[in-house]
């Protein structure tokens, strides 16, 4: 599966979580700036602009965003996610939040995690 396979709503979940793991950080280094690059080639940069606008408005608060991932069902395109938020944060050193919050993500899409081998 690719990025470019994804649903909207899933999409929506890469884009929200990217914001979470790379754009949210002050710092962001040279690899994040090409790894979200890597994600707008991929799904377009109006489309991206455009879920990044949705994900702004409509998870404002962390909960309402765990609320929308929990609607992410599909097992394929939940690991897609995962790698590529995990492999963005994994970029700089993970903020204890951040890290936090991708081990609640793990836990709830009940995907096994091995650092070493990707998702």
């Amino acid at each position: 599966m690719t990025i470019n396979e994804l649903s909207r709503d899933e999409k929506l979940a890469l884009v929200a979580l990217t914001e979470v793991a790379v754009i949210s950080d002050r710092d962001i280094t040279d690899n994040e700036v090409a790894q979200v690059e890597s994600i707008v080639d991929e799904i377009g940069e109006d489309l991206f602009q455009e879920l990044a606008e949705e994900a702004e408005s409509r998870f404002s608060e962390r909960t309402a965003l765990k609320t929308f991932l929990t609607t992410i069902t599909d097992n394929d395109a939940r690991e897609l996610i995962y790698g590529t938020v995990l492999s963005e944060s994994l970029a700089n050193t993970i903020p204890h939040e951040q890290a936090q919050f991708m081990d609640w993500l793990a836990i709830t899409w009940k995907l096994h995690v091995d650092v070493e081998k990707g998702v």
